[in-house]
């Protein structure tokens, strides 16, 4: 199994929760932990420790937050140091949090913490995209005519 954390400012890893438990159920297994404007840093902390020491027998560990940099990823990254199965991904989309699910449901070896992290961030990156309204291009020739 891999240890799934998602965290956030606002509600975004309950946001992230429900989104995944929409789209593949609500057996699937992870924990989101919130950081509002209600809670402290340290509390955050905590939060984060007891999460991962939940998922201490797991090979892998990957921890999801919204932002680089801000304080649920500097928190993870801080307590992830320590621990050599944890790894934490900042930018977290709906399509890597649906791929990194998928991938526990199957429960197959989740192999180096390395290479899944890094298929992970494939994953995000790939479901980046830009839709353009581009107008319909004519192939038809034209006749001598002008018709």
């Amino acid at each position: 199994m891999i240890g799934i954390i998602i965290t956030g400012h606002g509600n975004f890893a309950t946001g992230m929760e429900a989104n995944a438990k929409l789209l593949a159920g609500n057996s699937i297994q992870l924990t989101a932990i919130d950081f509002t404007d209600t809670s402290t840093p340290d509390e955050l902390e905590q939060k984060l420790a007891d999460a991962l020491d939940q998922y201490s027998s797991c090979p892998v560990t990957i921890v999801l937050t919204d932002i680089m940099g801000g304080t649920p990823y500097m928190k993870a990254a801080a307590l992830s140091v320590k621990r050599p199965d944890v790894r934490v991904i900042s930018g977290a989309n709906a399509p890597l949090l649906l791929d990194l699910v998928i991938k526990n449901m199957a429960e197959n070896d989740p192999g180096d913490a390395d290479a899944l992290a890094e298929s992970l961030l494939e994953t995000g990156k790939e479901a980046l995209t830009i839709f353009r309204m581009e107008a319909p291009v004519n192939d038809e020739p034209e006749d001598g005519d002008g018709i």
